[in-house]
């Protein structure tokens, strides 16, 4: 195997010059440390023998021991303000300190800064070495406690100047080689061996303090507390105020690197406060307590060992060994020993083997990973001479000290640029571009301010630097003094400089891009969950060079086609998290030739899109997408309120660049009131954004329009929207007109679409008395059945009685409630909104706390109605529940009826939700009242025109998600109650052109802003993935199972052929096949399942109930004959349905009470029906005996569950398994008559049945 091979199989998957696996922002299932864990690691890093050592370094100075601990506890006060704010980069955007430098220093001028920490600044490499050499020490005793003489057993051949013998050099083998394993060890793992280390640890240290003050003698302290040196009384670099603040330069200088590279860890945070107060409490708590324990523990043991200061604690426990080797103090020794090597192991290998590793993998990203660097770091360990930086204090002193020289500055820097400069406001996506498009790149990939100010602060402290390393270097007083101050000059110096040249001399790109975009809270939201996917899941084949403006091949440097997996997520959508002045690409920024992904024929879109029907390519690369692009200019209120009307501030403004349009209203807007920022939409020109493929990645839910796979299906509907098209028209809503509602105007209105659009000022006059107003949302194009959009604006005129009835609704439901209603909203987004999310979440909540009589009675009746079920599961409350669900229910029925007159997203959400209120216990088939009122849904949802698809509409974005959304609610509803009435949907196929949700519909308005947070519980606040996957996969189902009705499950049956009619149902087939292996894990089932378990038992039915109805249509007909004929489809599809549907028994037996306590929709009772149905089909239909003991044996199984899950105390529960129990039942009790006259073995069968019962 030449060089060249094994070069390319030592290369990692996915990665460029700027990024891998392990420097990528760190996504959510990688953020795992929490309070505990900071506190257990900073234990761990402090309570070692390196902070034990801390009196060594200070004492001999001249100090006596109360002003070694005050500088000691002054040192560490200051490095911990210096840790937490050195780590908020990493622990609010999960990135760490080699990627956050590039945002310092450039692209290409991060090397320095990696490489001066790596080598220059002496704090990786021999810190490893010296803690492992330390660690050797340690086992050393453990060896010692088994034979005191162990030493002398081993003949010494090393130099006498090496200040080590072999005996020592092999122990240090030894733990060198047992601490490799725990190398292995991912940093998001570590929290069980910091939690078994920091017990250990802080056990010893305890112990060891108890020890030496119980048996100190009568002597008492030794000298070490005693006395001092003396200090000259003059004002000199040798006084003791200037001693004691070297002594909290050398306390700080200790820990410099860590407070450097705190970002590698503070990126692993799962919230940013879980980091903060993890580093502001443990940090100086355990560093000063250890420094303190080791005086004490070393004067109290002084005068026992001859008036001899032993600082090191292995030395301790030796000559402890020496004086006395009996049994039990070789027991304690060799305890003392094992704590020990815990402590040295849980301390070295996250605080440096790892720090290396990340460090390392930053500069050869496309070689090394975490894992590969640690082993180097650990590998390269010995060849600095660990051995000798723990021989005289004076050494170790110095190493202290040269940390701070050439660190603190660095560390300054990042402080100024994240807080003052950036305004905490970090562009993540460009941190990961190495060319010219990114805001970092600067000049040549280089920050010329960063060397400059990093020169100022270490320059002047060089000379006092190379005096305390080389002592026969005599300084002036000044400069000693100046090094004596190394790092807070070093840090505060580099930092203002820094400042003043980004002010002087302002970064352009960088400057717009804090000047224009959000808050920086909502910047680091936006970023929080954007690069969820793995890289390696996200790859892309590589693709030929494109041509740049000049013909020229274009090349991205560095940037893997991956990486634009995650800027798809971004492009041809709005940012589904930012508000609408998020300015995050700018037309200035990246040149066009540059921003643009490599193009590929295919996105490889991982399992979740493989049989699922669900296209994954990619579209042309831009240089071929025709150049129309939308102008979205969307206002600051994303929820359908105006810039004027928020009274958005300048500050919240695009940049010129970024062409606006207004909002017109017909008058004045009574609308929602919604905070700056709460859009689902971002300001953002595609004409700004780089290019990208329009495959979408979402928690693993990618799909693409694109035509089927066969000539059999209908098109497959997609989540990426199409490219827009351009338009001029007036941004408009259609939700939020002041006393008017909005009403579509279709094909066959009272007027021509197209006339209307040419000839509009003569056929309407806004001047006349006319109670209505004529909006064209979209122009249509040259397409002929491309056409205008229009709405008709209809004055709401009611009735009076009509007003006064609605009014009744709105107080009854509030009297009913009062003064729970707060609690009945928080119940409602815990229980049945991740289920069910069609209801707006923050429009809604806004309009609550500002004025809740506005939101429609009839959607606050049903929030309640639907909540109060679950009124048991708030343990806050003691009292049952005071009303009954349908008291609240009927409020909401009678407000609904007068709403349709004037219809709203609102109202169309309440009737949505009435569908799903826990049925009469009376009822075991679904009423005509449930189909009526599907029926009145669909119709208030076409009147508003949520069936037309609004991509290309110039209304606000939020509108354009919020109907896609509600209308595929709608669509879903009309299927699935159709299948429980056996009754044809009134949606046709040809009657809607809307494109299905994408994720960025589903979390469209889902996460809370902090005023409105007291309304739900905090989990609730934030989105989560497995809402909007688990709404994205109910969707599918419905669109496949449409698919079957319309197929074979047709009044007027398709023209077609049986043949033809099974050959389109295998195809449709095919898009279930593995179902469950291809679900997202957020979607599955476990054993012991968690909140998300219990909310995806309703779409695992669902899922089985489609089953039934495709295999229904599969083994059509079900008579005799085809019972009877071997080639017919029923018996060629049996084996396949009982198949299938013995997993569907599997699935309904590992229901718990606890899964009944969910929300389930109202169709699920239907659904359970279909199941139960479809095992007593396969039971009758069964002809082999085998067969026939199959299903009879699902059946039983199926009861039996059945009668243990429905004697449950919990009333929904029971209403939901009663109208299948009941069919069961009777089933049971009558199969012996069904069947007489059939074969002797299903008689046997069901008269065995019948007597057991």
């Amino acid at each position: 195997m030449g060089l060249g091979e094994l070069i390319e199989r030592a290369r990692l998957p996915c990665v460029s010059q700027w990024i891998n696996e392990d420097i990528r922002p760190i996504e959510s299932a990688r953020r795992t440390w929490t309070f505990w864990t900071f506190h257990n690691f900073w234990l761990l890093i402090n309570c070692n023998i390196a902070t034990f050592l801390t009196g060594s370094a200070l004492i001999p100075l001249g100090l006596n021991w109360w002003q070694a601990i005050i500088a000691i506890v002054v040192g560490n006060m200051i490095a911990t303000a210096a840790i937490v704010a050195s780590s908020l980069a990493g622990a609010y955007y999960h990135i760490g300190f080699p990627v956050y430098s590039r945002a310092v220093w450039g692209m290409w001028g991060s090397q320095f800064a990696i490489w001066n920490r790596i080598f220059l600044s002496v704090a990786i490499v021999p810190r490893y070495g010296f803690q492992t050499w330390v660690g050797g020490q340690c086992f050393e005793l453990i060896l010692l406690s088994w034979d005191p003489k162990y030493a002398s057993h081993i003949p010494n051949h090393m130099p006498e100047s090496t200040g080590m013998t072999t005996a020592e050099f092999v122990s240090y083998i030894i733990f060198f080689v047992i601490s490799l394993p725990v190398v292995w060890i991912q940093p998001h793992r570590l929290h069980k061996l910091f939690l078994f280390s920091s017990v250990v640890t802080i056990v010893f240290f305890v112990a060891i303090l108890i020890w030496a003050l119980a048996t100190m003698g009568e002597g008492g302290f030794g000298s070490t507390m005693a006395s001092s040196a003396s200090i000259p009384e003059t004002g000199g670099p040798g006084s003791t105020a200037w001693l004691m603040l070297y002594g909290v330069m050398c306390t700080i200088g200790a820990i410099a690197a860590g407070i450097l590279n705190q970002n590698d860890f503070a990126r692993l945070a799962r919230k940013p406060m879980d980091a903060v107060w993890g580093q502001l409490i443990p940090y100086g708590v355990y560093s000063i307590l250890t420094s303190i324990i080791g005086i004490l523990v070393v004067s109290a043991t002084q005068e026992r060992f001859g008036g001899e200061a032993l600082w090191n604690p292995p030395a301790i426990f030796v000559r402890l060994l020496e004086k006395d080797d009996s049994s039990g103090t070789r027991a304690a020794v060799f305890f003392a020993g094992v704590a020990l090597c815990i402590s040295q192991i849980g301390s070295n290998v996250p605080g440096n083997a790892l720090a290396g590793g990340i460090d390392l993998s930053s500069v050869f990203p496309r070689y090394i990973n975490i894992r590969r660097g640690a082993y180097i770091t650990a590998l390269l360990s010995p060849i600095v001479n660990p051995w000798q930086l723990v021989s005289k204090a004076t050494t170790f002193l110095s190493v202290l000290s040269s940390y701070s020289v050439f660190l603190a500055p660095m560390t300054g820097m990042m402080f100024a640029s994240y807080v003052v400069v950036n305004r905490r406001k970090i562009k993540v996506d460009d941190l990961y571009q190495g060319h010219g498009g990114s805001i970092y790149w600067y000049t040549y990939g280089v920050d010329f301010r960063a060397p400059i100010a990093w020169a100022v602060g270490v320059a002047p402290c060089l000379p006092g630097f190379i005096g305390a390393v080389n002592g026969s270097v005599v300084l002036p007083e000044g400069m000693t003094k100046l090094f004596y101050l190394n790092y807070l000059y070093g840090f505060l110096s580099s930092a203002g400089v820094y400042i003043l040249l980004h002010w002087i001399f302002p970064a352009r790109n960088v400057d717009r891009f804090v000047r224009t975009s959000p808050s920086p809270g909502e910047v680091q939201q936006f970023y929080s969950d954007r690069w969820e996917a793995a890289l390696d899941q996200a790859a892309q084949p590589p693709s030929s060079p494109r041509a740049g403006p000049n013909g020229q091949p274009v090349t991205l440097l560095g940037v893997p086609g991956c990486y634009w997996r995650f800027l798809a997520m971004a492009s041809h959508t709005h940012l589904a998290r930012s508000p609408p002045s998020a300015n995050f690409w700018d037309d200035d920024e990246q040149p066009s030739h540059l921003t643009a992904p490599p193009s590929a024929n295919t996105v490889v879109a991982g399992l979740f899109c493989k049989n699922r029907g669900l296209s994954c390519k990619s579209t042309p690369a831009p240089d071929e997408i025709p150049a129309q692009h939308e102008t979205t200019g969307e206002s600051v209120a994303g929820n359908g309120a105006s810039d004027a009307e928020l009274g958005t501030s300048p500050a919240m403004d695009p940049s010129p660049g970024v062409a606006r349009r207004s909002i017109s209203h017909s008058s004045p807007a009574d609308t929602v009131p919604s905070a700056a920022g709460l859009s689902a939409a971002g300001d953002l020109d595609l004409d700004e954004q780089p290019s990208a493929p329009s495959a979408m990645v979402h928690q693993s839910l990618v799909r693409q329009p694109g035509p089927p796979a066969d000539g059999l299906s209908q098109p497959s509907y997609g989540v990426s929207p199409p490219v827009p098209v351009a338009s001029n028209l007036p941004l408009h809503t259609l939700e939020d007109n002041f006393n008017r509602t909005a009403h579509s105007m279709g094909p066959s209105a009272e007027q021509d679409t197209y006339l209307l659009d040419a000839f509009r000022c003569l056929i309407i006059s806004e001047k006349d008395e006319i109670d209505a107003n004529i909006i064209q949302v979209y122009p249509g194009s040259q397409s002929e059945d491309d056409r205008p959009v229009h709405f008709l604006l209809l004055e709401n005129e009611n009735p009076e009685f009509t007003n006064e009835a609605k009014q009744a609704a709105s107080d009854g439901t509030e009297r009913l409630v009062w003064p729970y209603g707060e609690r009945l909203v928080r119940l409602y987004f815990k229980h049945v909104h991740p289920i069910y999310p069609v209801v707006t979440k923050t429009r809604f909540l806004r309009q609550y706390k500002a004025n809740r009589m506005r939101i429609p009675a009839s959607l606050r009746g049903v929030i309640y109605g639907l909540a109060c079920v679950f009124w048991d599961r708030d343990p806050t409350v003691k009292e049952p529940c005071p009303f009954q669900q349908h008291q609240c229910i009927d409020h909401a029925h009678e407000a609904l009826r007068r709403e349709h007159e004037n219809p709203n997203l609102f109202s169309l959400q309440a009737g949505l939700l009435l569908h799903h209120i826990t049925p009469p216990e009376v009822d075991s088939v679904e009423t005509p009242s449930m189909w009526t009122m599907t029926a009145q849904t669909t119709a208030c949802a076409q009147t508003m025109g949520l069936h037309q698809d609004p991509t290309h509409w110039s209304i606000e974005p939020w509108e354009k998600r919020a109907r896609k959304k509600l209308w595929w609610a709608v669509y879903a509803s009309d299927c699935w109650s159709a299948i429980c009435h056996g009754n044809p949907p009134h949606i046709s196929p040809n009657s809607f052109s809307t494109i299905p949700p994408d994720m960025d519909d589903i979390r469209d308005d889902e996460t809370v802003p902090e005023d409105l947070r007291y309304l739900v519980e905090p989990e609730d606040a934030v989105f989560q993935a497995s809402v909007g996957a688990r709404f994205l996969q109910f969707i599918n189902l419905t669109i496949v199972l449409r698919e079957v009705l319309d197929c074979t499950f047709q009044v007027r049956p398709n023209p077609s052929s049986l043949t033809d009619r099974a050959t389109q149902l295998v195809v449709l087939r095919a898009k279930f096949t593995d179902w469950h292996g291809l679900l997202p894990q957020c979607l599955t089932l476990d054993f012991n399942r968690s909140q998300d378990g219990i909310s995806n038992c309703p779409l695992h039915l669902t899922y089985y109930a489609s089953q039934a109805l495709l295999y229904r249509g599969l083994m059509y007909p079900a008579t005799r004959e085809a019972k009877a004929d071997p080639e017919s489809s029923l018996r060629k599809w049996f084996v396949p349905a009982l198949g299938e549907f013995q997993r569907f028994v599997c699935f309904f037996n590992s229901l718990t009470e606890h899964d009944l306590r969910g929300f389930w929709c109202r169709h699920a009772r239907s659904q359970l029906i279909l199941c139960g149905n479809f095992l007593i089909y396969l039971f009758l239909l069964a002809t082999d005996q085998q067969h026939i003991e199959a299903a009879y044996q699902l059946l039983q199984e199926f009861h039996h569950t059945l009668k243990q899950l429905g004697d449950t105390t919990y009333k929904p529960g029971r209403l939901l398994l009663r109208p299948v129990r009941l069919r069961l039942d009777s089933f049971f009790r009558q199969a012996a008559t069904i069947l007489r006259g059939s074969e002797a073995p299903v008689i046997s069968l069901t008269n065995r049945s019948a007597q057991t019962m």
